[in-house]
């Protein structure tokens, strides 16, 4: 990668896919911030505007939907291009996230069609 470093945040609350998407992020040169829930998500975004969001649908406190609608509604967050990773198999998430312009990718993660993915998305 030329020039700084993209930032990605992830978001999951559970700590072993935090521990995996971050080394497979890093090792492919990404700065990588991570939050364990949607409130703590927001407080990222809000201090440092990451280049890139990995975001779970099933979080407590506030869900992957709440910060997407918060995300997509604010003129300051709205272009931030944004990757649901979750174990949900409801097709209506998918949908959803088609319609809103959302990349999407089901738990466990594939690490190449991550990747594949997540240069993809950068790029754009």
């Amino acid at each position: 990668m030329k020039g700084k470093s993209k930032r990605v945040l992830v978001v999951d609350d559970d700590p072993v896919v935090i521990r995996l998407v971050k080394e497979i992020l890093k090792n492919i040169g990404y700065e990588v911030e991570t939050a364990k829930d949607g409130i703590d998500a927001m407080v990222l975004v809000k201090k440092e505007k990451p280049d890139l969001i990995v975001l779970d649908i099933m979080m407590p406190e506030l869900n992957g939907y709440d910060v997407l609608r918060t995300l997509k509604f604010t003129d300051e967050y709205k272009d931030i291009p944004v990757l649901l990773l979750t174990s949900r198999e409801q097709e209506l998430d998918r949908r959803i996230g088609e319609m809103m312009g959302i990349d999407y990718l089901q738990k466990p993660v594939n690490r190449e069609a991550f990747i594949e993915r997540i240069q993809k998305i950068i790029q754009k």
